[in-house]
C-alpha cells in the first residue's frame, strides 16, 4: 500500500458518497417509487459519465455492441434489483446481499479451497440477514429476493466486462453501456414511476443522488487508481456494507439488529480475504521468495494495476517482458497516437507532459502506459527519456496471449476493477 493518504481518501469519499447518494435516492421512493427513482438517477449518470469520457460512438462495430448489450442488461438490471430491494430492506443489508455477487466471481476466478472459505462466510453472513429481524418489522423476503438477483446481475456485469475490455479500446464500451441502461429502464420509470416523480423537488432530489452516486465517486476512483494497489482498494470496498450501513441510518433511520450487524461483519471479512490484500502473503516461502529475486518481477511487484497478485503471477507476466535500453530524447510515448506498450523504468529518467504542460517526472520504480495495455487506444500523455534508462517494456499482445494462456490472471484483476461501477 502507498504511503500516500491521498488514494485511501479519495476510496473512501467515493465509498462514503455512493452510499449517502443511494440512501438520499431512497427518500424520494414514496413519491416518485424505487423504478422512477433509479430511472432518473441513471440518466443522470450517464449523462454525466459520458460526458467525462467523451466516447466515439461512431466507432462502435457490431461486434463490439454484441458484447456491449449484455453488459449493459448487468449494470442497468443491478441498479434496477438493488432499488427494489431498498424499498423493502435497510441499505447496509441490501448492501451486504450484492457484495456477494464480485466475491463469488473472484474466488471461483481462483477455485482455491481458501477462497471458497470465504464465499461459505459470506454465504453465513447472509443467511444470518435473512434470519434476523428488521428495523420496525420484518425485513420483506421479497427485498432479499431482489438484492439476490442483483448480486447476480453484478457478476453478469464483471463477467461481460471481461469481453467488452477485449473487444472496446478505451473506456467507450463502459460509456456505451451506461447509456443502454439508462434506455432499457425508461419504459420502467415511465410505467411504474409514481406521479410525485416530476415535482420539481423531488427530481432535484434525484439528480443530487445522481451526482454522489455517480460522478462523485467515478472521478475520485479514477484519481486513486493511478497510484493505489488494486489489492488495497479491493480492501477498502470491502467496507462498503458498513458504510451503507450507516448512511442508512443517518439518512433513513434505519438502525440494525445486532444478528445484522453480525451478518454485515461476515460478508465484510469475507469480501475483504477474497478482495483485499491477503495474496501479498503468497509471496512468503522459499520458491516464492526465489521469484521475487528477479529483477522484472520486482518491479512488477511495484505495479498498483498488480500488486494483487501472487509471486507465480508476476513471474508469468515477467515472461513476456523484456529490457529495453533507451537514450536520452527517445519519444516512448507520443500524446494522440496510437499504443499499447507498457514501460517499468528500472533506471534512468522519463519526463512526461500533456497538452505541453509538464505533469511528472519519472524515475526507478516508475511505470506509464498501464490504461493502453489494459483498455488499448491512443496515447493520453507524451513521455521523453531525459537521461539513458533501462526499462522493463510489456507490449500489449504479448500481454493479451499470455491471458489467453493463463485467464485467471485477467479474472483476479478484472473482479476487482469492475467494482469500481457498483450500482451505477
Amino acid at each position: 500500500m502507498t504511503g500516500d493518504w491521498r488514494p485511501v481518501a479519495l476510496v473512501l469519499l467515493s465509498i462514503s458518497s455512493l452510499q449517502l447518494g443511494n440512501a438520499i435516492a431512497t427518500t424520494a421512493f414514496a413519491e416518485a417509487g424505487p423504478l422512477g427513482a433509479v430511472w432518473i438517477r441513471s440518466c443522470v449518470g450517464a449523462a454525466l459519465l459520458t460526458l467525462y469520457i467523451r466516447p466515439n460512438l461512431r466507432a462502435v462495430t457490431w461486434t463490439q455492441f454484441t458484447a456491449i448489450v449484455p453488459y449493459a442488461i448487468g449494470l442497468g438490471g443491478l441498479s434496477v434489483f438493488a432499488y427494489l430491494a431498498l424499498d423493502r430492506a435497510p441499505l447496509g443489508v441490501v448492501s451486504a446481499v450484492i457484495m456477494i455477487g464480485p466475491l463469488t466471481v473472484s474466488a471461483f476466478g481462483h477455485r482455491t479451497p481458501g477462497d471458497l472459505i470465504w464465499v461459505a462466510l459470506a454465504g453465513l453472513g447472509v443467511a444470518l440477514l435473512t434470519l434476523s429481524r428488521g428495523t420496525a418489522g420484518n425485513i420483506e423476503t421479497l427485498g432479499l429476493v431482489f438484492a439476490g438477483i442483483g448480486a447476480a446481475l453484478f457478476a453478469l456485469y464483471i463477467v461481460m466486462g471481461k469481453r467488452v475490455g477485449q473487444r472496446v479500446d478505451g473506456l467507450t464500451g463502459l460509456a456505451v453501456a451506461l447509456l443502454l441502461s439508462a434506455v432499457m429502464q425508461t419504459p420502467l420509470g415511465l410505467a411504474f414511476g409514481l406521479p410525485g416523480l416530476w415535482t420539481p423537488s423531488v427530481l432535484a432530489l434525484l439528480v443530487v443522488a445522481g451526482v454522489m452516486a455517480t460522478l462523485i465517486p467515478f472521478a475520485s476512483e479514477m484519481v486513486a487508481l493511478r497510484t493505489l494497489s488494486i489489492a488495497t482498494f479491493g480492501l477498502l470496498l470491502a467496507l462498503e456494507p458498513g458504510a451503507a450501513a450507516i448512511a442508512g441510518y443517518l439518512i433513513r433511520g434505519q438502525e440494525l439488529v445486532p444478528m445484522q450487524v453480525l451478518g454485515i461483519v461476515l460478508v465484510i471479512v469475507a469480501s475483504a480475504g477474497t478482495l483485499g490484500p491477503r495474496r501479498w502473503m503468497r509471496r512468503v516461502g522459499r520458491y516464492n521468495r526465489e521469484l521475487m529475486k528477479d529483477p522484472k518481477v520486482q518491479a512488477l511487484a511495484q505495479v498498483p494495476l498488480f500488486a494483487g497478485l501472487t509471486a507465480r503471477d508476476l513471474a508469468t507476466i515477467a515472461s513476456v517482458a523484456t529490457e529495453r535500453s533507451a537514450e536520452a530524447g527517445e519519444v516512448l510515448t507520443e500524446q494522440g497516437t496510437p499504443g499499447d506498450e507498457f514501460f517499468i523504468i528500472a533506471d534512468g529518467h522519463v519526463e512526461v507532459s500533456q497538452d505541453g504542460r509538464s505533469m511528472s517526472s519519472l524515475g526507478p520504480g516508475d511505470f506509464l502506459g498501464e490504461i493502453a495495455l489494459v483498455f488499448g487506444g491512443d496515447r493520453t500523455a507524451t513521455a521523453v527519456v531525459s537521461e539513458p534508462s533501462h526499462l522493463f517494456v510489456v507490449e500489449k499482445a504479448d500481454f493479451v496471449a499470455m491471458l489467453e494462456r493463463q485467464p485467471r490472471i485477467e479474472d483476479r484483476i478484472l473482479s476487482t476493477v469492475t467494482e469500481r461501477m457498483r450500482y451505477r
